[in-house]
């Protein structure tokens, strides 16, 4: 039943996105500075959604990197607190006499 319905989804995909393309199949010029290409609209929309979302995926792996190292630190940590926690567990309790 989740295959299907995983079909059905990327079938729609699909289609949204054909639609997409077929409506706006415009020529537009796009000026990169030292070049200058037309293109259709569709395109050019897709390659600045996919150019944004790499860009954003790279901005975030230096925060994703600092708090794999935190967890890191806080699992040694962790490990530290209980080794010293089962020591003193084996310790044997003086004589309250």
């Amino acid at each position: 039943m989740r295959r299907i319905f995983a079909i059905i989804g990327i079938l729609l995909i699909i289609l949204i996105g054909l639609a997409f393309s077929v409506l706006n199949a415009d020529p537009v010029a796009v000026d990169i500075f030292f070049a200058e290409f037309q293109v259709a609209l569709s395109v050019a929309l897709v390659i600045t959604l996919i150019v944004g979302a790499a860009l954003g995926a790279l901005t975030s792996i230096g925060a994703v990197w600092r708090r794999r190292r935190e967890i890191s630190r806080l699992r040694r940590q962790l490990g530290y607190a209980e080794r010293q926690l089962q020591a003193m567990r084996r310790v044997p309790l003086g004589d309250s006499d």
